[in-house]
């Protein structure tokens, strides 16, 4: 037996080698890969955690939070300012944005008004203006985007899209070495969609139904062309997630354990204050005052924007979370968004 090892013991550990290698090749490719989804860099979620001792789940609090998750929200879509008709022209041109967040609404009104329902189930013929606004929501991105993006790829990313509607639109936090011309908006949209249309679901009736995305949009001030998006990135969100699993998507959870229990800067949080779909929790801690800025999503989720630390009676933005833990904090830093 012992022969026998010797003889296979080399062409084994070759084969182990080898299939570690080809594993390891598979991650990488599956890390590295990019999926264009609306014209957007498509990226996971928060991936699987264990939970955390004391920390809260739904049939932890009040009976009526769990509507908190299960009811997609009532809230007002954002005005956009822009339509297609608005921005129609011969010459498929758009105007020089001197401002980013008309920028962003400009691109998001002409969205709400496309749609690329061909071979999908959902409406009655032509939707909106069909597919005549991508190519001026397409102008609006930077010239590297639209490289890598080209225009068929970015129309063909809409596949299933019916109506897009932008329900959030905050400014993101910016690490200190950004330059002037980058900036940084957290978005969330609501989207119509339905199945794709099979062999077997082509007779029959199917719904058309809600999906809901949130993520970066990353803008640039390009000079003379003014404003342009340089990157969008979503992550998709999930409703039946947070009320079951782990603890960050509640905000006063995230900051009694991340910068209480992992980081002792927090002995206790003093209040929350709610504006609309922000909360802004405060907490005090060896003599220092914080605030913790989340905005709440349409799956109930609340989102970590901003850290900021109270000196001599300002809030100062800051970055409090160590590298290891960036990926509960939606910036540019986070590793999802890489």
């Amino acid at each position: 037996m012992h022969e026998l090892w010797n003889t296979y013991r080399k062409p084994l550990l070759v084969l182990t080698l080898a299939f570690a290698f080809i594993v390891g090749l598979l991650v990488i490719y599956h890390h590295t890969s990019t999926n264009y989804v609306m014209g957007a860099l498509l990226h996971p979620g928060i991936p699987g955690t264990e939970a955390y001792d004391g920390s809260l789940t739904v049939t932890d609090r009040d009976d009526n939070e769990a509507e908190r998750f299960h009811r997609p929200s009532g809230s007002p879509a954002i005005n956009t300012k822009y339509s297609f008709p608005d921005l129609q022209n011969a010459r498929e041109s758009v105007p020089v944005f001197k401002n980013p967040e008309d920028l962003i609404k400009a691109y998001y009104g002409l969205l709400r008004e496309a749609s690329n329902m061909a071979g999908y189930h959902g409406g009655c013929g032509t939707i909106g203006f069909h597919q005549e606004p991508y190519p001026y929501a397409w102008k609006l991105l930077t010239e590297d985007y639209r490289k890598v993006l080209p225009l068929q790829k970015f129309i063909d990313s809409f596949k299933g899209t019916g109506h897009t509607t932008l329900l959030k639109l905050i400014p993101a936090w910016a690490p200190p070495d950004t330059p002037d011309s980058i900036r940084y908006y957290m978005v969330e949209t609501e989207v119509i969609t339905g199945p794709q249309i099979t062999d077997e679901t082509k007779n029959e009736p199917q719904p058309s139904y809600f999906a809901y995305y949130y993520g970066l949009v990353t803008v640039e001030d390009t000079g003379r062309e003014g404003w342009k998006i340089k990157r969008i990135d979503y992550i998709p969100e999930d409703f039946l997630c947070a009320p079951y699993h782990s603890w960050y998507w509640d905000a006063s959870a995230l900051v009694e354990i991340i910068y209480g229990n992992w980081y002792g800067l927090v002995e206790k949080i003093d209040s929350i204050d709610r504006h609309d779909s922000l909360f802004m929790v405060y907490a005090v801690g060896n003599g220092q005052l914080y605030r913790f800025d989340f905005v709440r999503l349409t799956n109930g989720e609340d989102i970590l924007l901003r850290e900021n630390v109270k000196f001599a009676g300002v809030w100062k933005e800051t970055n409090l979370l160590r590298e290891s833990e960036q990926v509960y904090k939606l910036s540019v830093q986070n590793p999802r968004l890489k």
